[in-house]
């Protein structure tokens, strides 16, 4: 007689894991929404258009973890191909994903020939450069040299 598989549903009453994931899924949207982008063009006729040769602001959160280096990811990358300044004068947490995102998007503007900066950096961020081994050139920090 076969047996039969039993599956776990998340949200049960057993599961503590499906309400952790929840709560974490929902810490992450919370995150998620408070990267902000500053759009430094002017929007003609009341139709918002992007104006490549125009910088935006990309103003982030005040933690740099996990969860907001996947939003952080996707709006550089929408970005792209345009001139970007990150402004990081709120952070106080630095997470090394973040970092990551952060040194990817120097890298691949930099490559692409478009401006990039991370201006304002907090003394936070500063210090987790410094506390990995990277330098303010990697993040392209406004005022290091190419």
């Amino acid at each position: 007689m076969p047996r039969a598989k039993s599956k776990a549903i998340a949200g049960d009453a057993g599961d503590s894991g499906g309400a952790r994931k929840l709560e974490a899924e929902s810490e992450g949207a919370q995150r998620q929404k408070k990267v902000k982008v500053v759009a430094m063009e002017k929007r003609e006729s009341g139709a918002e258009t992007r104006d490549p040769a125009r910088e935006e602001t990309v103003i982030l959160p005040d933690s740099l973890d996990s969860a907001s280096a996947a939003s952080i990811q996707e709006l550089l990358l929408s970005r792209r191909g345009s001139p970007v300044v990150v402004d990081a004068g709120q952070v106080n947490r630095v997470g090394v994903q973040a970092l990551q995102v952060l040194i990817s998007a120097a890298q691949t503007w930099r490559a692409d020939g478009q401006s990039y900066k991370v201006r304002n950096p907090s003394s936070e961020l500063v210090e987790t450069l410094a506390l990995v081994g990277l330098s303010a050139d990697q993040l392209l920090l406004e005022g290091s040299s190419p």
